[in-house]
Order: C-alpha cells, then structure tokens, then sequence
C-alpha cells in the first residue's frame, strides 16, 4: 500500500470520527412539549414539572438556552425588551432544574425534574442563611453556593427566624418616621442587600428576603410576603459569618 493510500484512508477516517461527533448543546436544542399534567417533556421523554415563580424561589447561575416549548414564539418582548424564550439550564450543574422564560412575563419560572423525590423549599428546610449586599445580587454570581458562609446551624436558623416573627412591622415600628422628609418623600430608605436561605439538596435555588435599610438607622426584613422589623444584633450576626462582609 503506498503512502498515498494510507494518507487518504486516514482522512477518511477522520472525517467519519467527526461526523460521529455528538451534537453539542449550542448546535442542536431540544423542543419541550407541554403534556396533559402542564409539564414539559423534552425530547428524550424526560418531563420537568413546575416548582415555582422566579419571585418566590431565587436561582443562583448562568443561564444557556436547551430548547424552546411548542407553540411558543421563540423571541418575545417585556417593557419593549427583547429576549429569548425556553427552557434554559444551570451552567456547570446537572439538568435536574431547568429555568424558563415565558412569553411577556417579566418572571422566570422553575421546573425541576418529575421523576426526582417532592423537594420541600419552605424555610423551615434551610440549611444555611447568608447575607448578600445588594450590589452583589445577582442570578450569575454563583460565590455564595459553595462558599458556605453564614450561620449554618439550624437551631440558631430556627431561632432567627423565630425572632424575627415575632416582631413588629414598620408601620408598627413607626420606621418610616425616621427617613420621611417635611414634604412626605423618603430620603434614604432603600434595599440593602438580602438573606438567603439555601438547601442542601438544591444548592443553585435558595428563598431570598430582602433587608430595607431605613438610612442605617434601623432595617426590616421581607419574609414570605410579610415585613418585620430585623434587630441589628442579627443583622450583624450574619454579616459577620458571611463568606463576604
């Protein structure tokens, strides 16, 4: 067999490998169909069903698109904005959750894998509360999934989140007073950051509350729907154990 021969079978050889090659995600995207349950279904037959609302349950990660839903336009509008619809998933982590984006709605939705056990994402389920500042706030920072910061021992969880229900509101506090100008407008009364509560068998999705700072005079915190007065002497306990301070 001359060299000219084997040059050429190794070509072919080559490209038949190439040809062989898996699609990546960026090249080939599944298509979810929408069954008689509401869940999706991906291709494959792998269904995910609805865990909850983007404003009920935070998830930490960048986005990359998996595949669009059936009849959905696949571009849409918010505010004039457009994005991208479908079903997107985690980066760097398994596709146990997938985050998707409706038409016309400003909220993400997460779905989760059926066949995986009931996952319970009250707070009561927490393992681990952390401060974030709101300047670091963001879906794609992914520090504070691993870092494992905070308080992590759950009586003291518990007896947080104890605490902080028994107490007043704003109104109640008559927090307002301190940040109401002469003319009725608040001067510096703003968010200041968030506690999130993670669990372990989700590590990318926590419940997050949200802190208002009534001009460093005094804070509240957001707690499922509910407002209440957050005593500095917690405040400072967590900032304090948070991976940043």
């Amino acid at each position: 067999i001359t060299m000219k021969k084997v040059f050429c079978l190794l070509t072919v050889f080559i490209l038949i490998l190439c040809g062989c090659t898996k699609p990546t995600r960026a090249e080939k995207s599944d298509v979810f169909t929408k069954n008689d349950n509401g869940d999706l279904v991906n291709e494959l037959g792998t269904e995910y069903t609805y865990l909850a609302n983007e404003s009920v349950l935070h998830y930490f990660g960048e986005l990359e698109f998996v595949g669009g839903v059936k009849g959905e336009d696949k571009i849409s509008k918010h505010l004039d904005i457009p994005y991208q619809t479908g079903m997107f998933a985690i980066k760097n982590s398994d596709n146990d959750i997938l985050i998707r984006h409706i038409p016309d709605n400003e909220w993400a939705s997460i779905y989760r894998k059926s066949s995986l056990p009931k996952f319970d994402y009250s707070l009561n389920n927490c393992i681990r509360l952390e401060f974030v500042l709101y300047a670091d706030d963001s879906n794609e920072n992914t520090t504070h999934t691993t870092c494992q910061g905070g308080i992590t021992d759950t009586t003291v969880i518990a007896e947080f989140l104890s605490d902080v229900r028994s107490q007043d509101t704003p109104d109640e506090a008559k927090l307002y007073d301190l940040v109401t100008k002469p003319n009725g407008e608040l001067e510096n009364c703003y968010t200041y950051g968030a506690i999130y509560g993670f669990f372990e068998s989700e590590p990318n999705l926590a419940i997050q509350m949200n802190i208002t700072s009534y001009d460093h005079l005094a804070y509240s915190i957001s707690i499922e729907d509910n407002e209440y007065v957050l005593p500095k002497t917690w405040l400072k306990k967590i900032k304090s154990s948070s991976c940043t301070k």
